[in-house]
């Protein structure tokens, strides 16, 4: 457990969850405590019926969200999808708009500072959707993950973990003590789980 730990934090843009998490590991990023690559994962492939394909194009509402993502790699790399998560979770869980409306969806785009022309052109590009699920089957295969966030450490070669999950984003000193709560929990062979109810404690993405 060093600082710039570095970690693979997979993400679906529609969940409230991964939001309020993401931006926790933002601040840590901030703080130079940790590295993150953000990787991509769709709640839509999840839900695809045991025994059944995965199609071959964007499924569930945040199906176009995650291929335009992937088009933010192609183009600018890691930089790119943080900055298209910023706008897009900033859109669903801010101001509570839709990520499966197109306006929605070129705001973001355009907020993250990418040109009008590169989102036309990953509608029809398919590739970018390969894209999404190479990444989330890398997920599964790592740590046989089914939900967000899911983190991965030492750069995707390290131990994985669904988690944490957070209703707020804590203070940085509280945040420091996180992170090495749960890298320690993570890197531990034989932990798996503690959870309790959530009811009551609804996630604070409003701010």
């Amino acid at each position: 457990m060093t600082a710039g730990e570095r970690i693979n934090f997979h993400f679906d843009p529609l969940c409230p969850w991964a939001w309020i998490t993401s931006r926790w590991a933002v601040r840590m990023e901030e703080l130079g405590e940790v590295e993150v690559e953000w990787r991509l994962f769709s709640l839509g492939a999840v839900h695809v019926p045991q025994g059944e394909e995965v199609p071959d194009e964007p499924i569930g509402p945040s199906g176009m969200a995650l291929q335009l993502l992937a088009q933010a790699r192609r183009l600018e790399g890691n930089p790119g999808v943080g900055r298209l998560y910023t706008t897009m979770g900033t859109a669903a869980h801010v101001r509570r708009q839709s990520i499966a409306d197109e306006e929605v969806l070129a705001r973001a785009w355009e907020e993250a500072g990418f040109d009008p022309a590169g989102r036309e052109a990953a509608a029809a590009d398919l590739t970018l959707w390969q894209q999404v699920l190479t990444e989330h089957r890398a997920a599964v295969a790592a740590c046989q993950a089914f939900g967000v966030p899911t983190i991965i450490l030492d750069g995707g070669s390290g131990p994985g973990i669904f988690g944490p999950i957070l209703t707020e984003v804590p203070s940085d000193d509280e945040g420091r003590e996180l992170l090495r709560d749960f890298l320690r929990l993570t890197r531990r062979g034989y932990f798996f789980e503690v959870k309790r109810d959530r009811e009551g404690h609804p996630p604070k993405t409003g701010t």
